[in-house]
């Protein structure tokens, strides 16, 4: 009887392909990963971007007029449901097919969003309500199952590319990071404008195209043979059956196959997930770039004309600037300089770059508060409402802004690549979605801060520190108090890091070796590396 491991080498035997179209094809299937990220990306943003204008228009009741808690809880969920998609890729489904499905529900979300500002009228109205809730709660589904598989898809394509894959695979998830980003842009730039300047129904209608968009380019991969063929369910469901006939053939299947057949959950993962949790209160504060860094805006004096989407985009830009600068130039000089370090060393520093950024942003509301209470404020239109904006300029949020943007870079983008390279075989996707799943629960976590200062400042004063018009409250407690659990979780994360030791060398994997966060060092040289240099602290060479 012919062995297991001999069917598996006719398998391979039966595919090779010339080095050249395999590169070839690896990168065409990235391309198409990029671009179909890119545009589910517009879809996402342009949607948070516009939510707090449209939640508290005229056409919803006034007890949905909340924007910061709508949008966290949406972002919460959304993120959430990221670790039950990359699951369920691992075990039940093919990767491919979880990403398509996902999609088209996203796509029906979309719709019901199109259908609710079609009705949103001057007055408020229960389906506009229902219907746009209905949406967002199809749109959550469909990024849990498409973002956790889409960039882990393009990743896997990398598989069998020797030696250079490991640095092919840093490039493939910054360019992802830059394309997430750009679409980001788009959507908190042009959606918003389009909805301003023509109608809120035709920012959705764009929102819902760019889903249909980033479907057919995910689909051409297929159709033109670009993607390296996963088993199909048809082959799944045989090996399942075969497995269950014979113990022992299950065995070396899963270990081919790389495929959550078993109950028993490796020592790595939970190593990951203790260290991904350090992560929660990063989030908790770059889900502030979208909601209490906007309304910030919206408070001081904006160039006529302009939208606090606009400055926003601060931090998508800073990240476009900067992925390239490090892929192209950083990288290189880094290594030739034997410069390196360590995935979560760098991470460490993008959350002390986001601990500055969110100070940074206590210190503008303390300025910008004290103007309005002194009198130094004018009546500023935002959308439909009329504000109270501090004789300030918005430019003064451009520190908070951009450090909250190359903090991403080191954090996210790095973070990515960490996922998936130290990721247990088989559990690549549960991995990714447990690093996304910190992405909802930080959000979770600003809904719940929010009522914790609010309790005590209640206590304290009698008044809200953080209520609907932040004028009359003290938003930078709430600030100073993400700052705080920050740098307390770092202390975790420090503490972590210094015992992590890397999977075992591979192709897509690190050396295995000890942390250099054991000393702080290594901080104080990524940091100097970043100011004397404007570069970034990471070498490809690790």
């Amino acid at each position: 009887m012919k062995s297991e491991s001999e069917d598996v080498a006719r398998e391979e035997e039966d595919h090779v392909v010339s080095p050249s179209d395999r590169n070839s094809r690896v990168m065409m299937s990235s391309l198409l990963v990029w671009l179909s990220e890119l545009c589910e990306r517009v879809t996402y943003y342009g949607i948070v971007a516009n939510m707090a204008d449209y939640v508290t228009s005229p056409c919803f009741p006034e007890r949905y007029h909340l924007p910061w808690v709508v949008t966290w809880v949406f972002t919460g969920c959304a993120y959430t449901l990221t670790f039950f998609g990359g699951w369920l890729a691992d075990t039940v489904g093919n990767r491919f097919w979880t990403i398509l499905v996902s999609m088209w529900i996203y796509l029906v979300g979309t719709a019901l969003l199109v259908a609710s500002s079609s009705l949103c009228g001057s007055h408020p109205d229960g389906r506009v309500s229902g219907l746009y809730f209905a949406g967002l709660t199809l749109v959550a589904i469909g990024t849990g199952g498409s973002k956790s598989n889409l960039g882990l898809f393009g990743a896997q394509q990398y598989k069998g590319l020797g030696e250079d894959a490991k640095v092919q695979l840093q490039h493939f998830f910054h360019w992802y990071y830059w394309c997430i980003n750009l679409g980001a842009t788009i959507g908190v730039v042009g959606v918003p404008t389009l909805q301003k300047h023509v109608s809120v129904l035709s920012g959705y209608v764009v929102t819902c195209v760019c889903v249909v968009l980033s479907a057919l380019v995910f689909v051409l991969g297929r159709i033109g043979s670009f993607y390296s063929q996963e088993n199909s369910t048809h082959e799944i469901r045989s090996r399942i059956v075969a497995g269950l006939l014979d113990p022992s053939r299950k065995t070396r299947r899963r270990e081919l196959q790389g495929r959550l057949w078993s109950s028993t959950i490796p020592k790595e993962v939970w190593k990951l997930m203790q260290i991904f949790a350090t992560l929660i209160p990063y989030y908790a504060i770059y889900s502030q770039t979208r909601t209490t860094y906007l309304f910030q805006s919206e408070r001081l004096r904006m160039p006529a004309g302009s939208e606090a989407t606009y400055f926003s985009a601060i931090n998508n830009l800073t990240i476009l600037l900067m992925i390239p600068l490090m892929v192209r130039f950083v990288y290189p000089r880094l290594t030739n300089k034997e410069v390196q370090f360590t995935p979560l060393t760098v991470m460490g520093v993008g959350i002390l770059l986001s601990t500055l950024s969110v100070l940074s942003a206590e210190v503008v509301e303390v300025g910008r508060r004290q103007l309005v209470h002194s009198g130094h404020f004018f009546q500023q239109a935002v959308g439909n409402r009329t504000l109270r904006a501090a004789e300030l300029s918005v430019a003064v949020q451009i520190p908070q802004l951009v450090l909250s943007g190359v903090s991403e870079v080191f954090t996210l983008a790095v973070g990515y690549y960490f996922a998936y390279t130290e990721a247990p075989p088989g559990y690549e996707g549960t991995i990714m979605g447990a690093f996304l799943l910190m992405w909802g629960l930080g959000s979770g976590l600003s809904v719940l801060l929010t009522e914790i200062v609010n309790a005590i400042c209640y206590g304290v004063s009698g008044a809200a520190c953080f209520p609907l018009e932040l004028n009359d409250g003290h938003v930078e407690y709430f600030f100073l108090t993400l700052a705080v659990l920050l740098m307390a979780t770092f202390g975790v994360f420090w503490y972590l890091e210094r015992h992590y030791v890397y999977s075992p060398s591979s192709s897509t994997k690190y050396h295995a070796q000890p942390s250099t966060l054991s000393r702080v060092m290594p901080y104080t040289r990524a940091l100097l590396t970043v100011s004397n240099q404007g570069a970034f602290p990471w070498s490809n060479g690790q």
